[in-house]
């Protein structure tokens, strides 16, 4: 019988090694978490010295002293309002004409949302220019995000509850949109099948396609998150219940919760002066008076209304939605604030200066002017599926094209650059042969024909404008990136090494 081998000093069996090594991970997650928590700061209750320097800081005070008097306003209204499809319309009316500053009442209720939605967005804004997402404080600027998305999903689901033409075909707008994560889009299949024989599809679209798809057929999921929405197939007294509860219930759970963080951690809950606060309760009530809220037309589900508009902070997103595949759309909707979180992660150094970080100055000044744009363009009723959305993804492309020269510029920093320039040359090429060479002879027959086709090429030509741009953009890379291409052979680790320190 032959004796076991014993292990060596100072060795150990591989299970463990794997043991230790997850146990190590964890450790550190949790460890990354713990730090991040302990410097939370929900409503700017910290920033007591920065707000008496400027008044950006005071966006956190604001958005809690406008919550608070939108759920006290709230608490007045439901005394008198009547949640029913029959007479919800009615109630609104009643409370405005006949209940003692009832329209003043519902006016501070209402441009108090609006309030909250301004506070919270351009309390991002500033977290953002300043990077107050560093040093550990990125749970801060998640929180902040998801105060801006409470508000807005708080706003919607009130936004039903006037029963009147533009709340209703909104409403449905929104509560129909999840259906299209069970309806993969038209081009798409799984990777081994053909279309026609010819057609392909790109890797990330075809993973995010396959995994809604497997979801999709097991859970049905897009159906299930709309039906139970409205309560059923249909906006109805079931839809109204829910939107009811919800509307009521989240920021009540949410504002109790609030409540629990000030009295354990003893912080001051509205960090305003008397003044500041005497300011914000002013402009409601001036903006109460002057402009008192609309009822608008009693809902009816047989005229659809054109343009089917929202509350003014959904309308850059209705617009981006007309220029996607359904589907796509959807996914959009939940991506962008999960993009804009990913991006905090991006910003590696320490620099805060917005000045010295042009690619995040770049990519809000985009969002901001793309927001303003869509807005307009909604209101106008405005969208062109065959024209408008180039112009989309190139101002995407040309503002990052000039956040990152700028990056140059201040850093002469290689990977960042090589990256972009790589990525949107490979891209551009892919789409060209994707779209007009693989899926359909689109280039060929525009070129044998010599421009004189009887079909829309608008999608052809600027493609083919990108690539010219994308060919042009990398040449003038090639020549800022030559004269200090040999630190980078001398050294292989510099430019991540660069890249980490800012």
């Amino acid at each position: 019988m032959v004796a076991p081998q014993t292990l060596k000093s100072g060795s150990s069996c591989p299970m463990t090694t794997i043991m230790q090594a997850v146990m190590s991970l964890l450790l550190s997650g949790w460890k990354f978490i713990l730090e991040r928590v302990g410097k939370i700061d929900l409503f700017d209750e910290t920033k007591s010295d920065q707000r008496k320097s400027s008044p950006w800081y005071m966006l956190g005070g604001i958005y809690y002293l406008a919550w608070v008097l939108v759920m006290t306003s709230g608490l007045i209204l439901v005394a008198f309002y009547i949640p029913t499809t029959a007479q919800a319309f009615d109630s609104i009316n009643a409370i405005m004409a006949n209940v003692p500053f009832g329209s003043i009442i519902r006016g501070f209720h209402k441009y108090g949302a609006d309030c909250m939605i301004i506070a919270a967005t351009l309390r991002i804004y500033r977290m953002w220019f300043a990077g107050e997402y560093k040093n550990k404080g990125e749970l801060t600027f998640i929180l902040a995000l998801v105060l801006l998305l409470v508000a807005m999903y708080s706003g919607l689901t009130g936004y039903l509850l006037i029963w009147n033409q533009r709340a209703f075909w909104a409403t449905k707008v929104f509560a129909t949109f999840p259906t299209y994560l069970d309806i993969t889009p038209g081009r798409w299949h799984w990777p081994w099948e053909t279309v026609a024989g010819r057609d392909l599809t790109w890797f990330l679209p075809n993973i995010i396609g396959a995994t809604t798809k497997i979801i999709g057929n097991l859970t049905h999921q897009g159906v299930t998150t709309s039906q139970i929405l409205m309560g059923g197939a249909s906006i109805g007294q079931a839809t109204m219940t829910r939107f009811f509860s919800l509307h009521f219930g989240i920021s009540l759970i949410l504002l109790v919760i609030s409540e629990l963080y000030f009295y354990q951690n003893r912080m001051k809950r509205i960090n305003l002066s008397r003044w500041a606060v005497f300011g914000v309760i002013a402009m409601l009530l001036i903006t109460s008076i002057i402009f008192p809220t609309e009822s608008g037309s009693r809902a009816n589900p047989e005229v659809t209304p054109l343009p089917i508009l929202s509350d003014w902070y959904f309308l850059a997103l209705y617009q981006m939605l007309k220029y996607m595949d359904p589907y796509w759309a959807t996914i959009w909707t939940v991506g962008i604030p999960v993009i804009t979180i990913g991006l905090t992660f991006l910003d590696f150094g320490k620099e805060t200066n917005i000045w010295r970080r042009p690619m995040f100055f770049c990519m809000a000044l985009m969002g901001f002017i793309q927001f303003v744009i869509f807005s307009l363009l909604i209101i106008a009723n405005q969208a062109n599926l065959d024209r408008d959305p180039p112009y989309w993804y190139g101002s995407m492309v040309f503002f990052i094209t000039i956040g990152q020269f700028w990056h140059w510029a201040l850093y002469k920093q290689l990977l960042p650059m090589a990256i972009w320039v790589g990525f949107n040359l490979v891209i551009s090429i892919w789409y060209l042969l994707h779209w007009h060479v693989i899926s359909a002879d689109w280039l060929l027959l525009w070129f044998s024909a010599q421009g004189q086709v009887d079909w829309n090429a608008t999608n052809l030509y600027w493609n083919l404008l990108w690539l010219a741009y994308a060919f042009l953009q990398a040449a003038v890379a090639g020549v800022l990136i030559l004269p200090q291409l040999p630190r980078y052979i001398k050294n292989p680790k510099l430019a991540v090494s660069e890249l980490m320190a800012g």
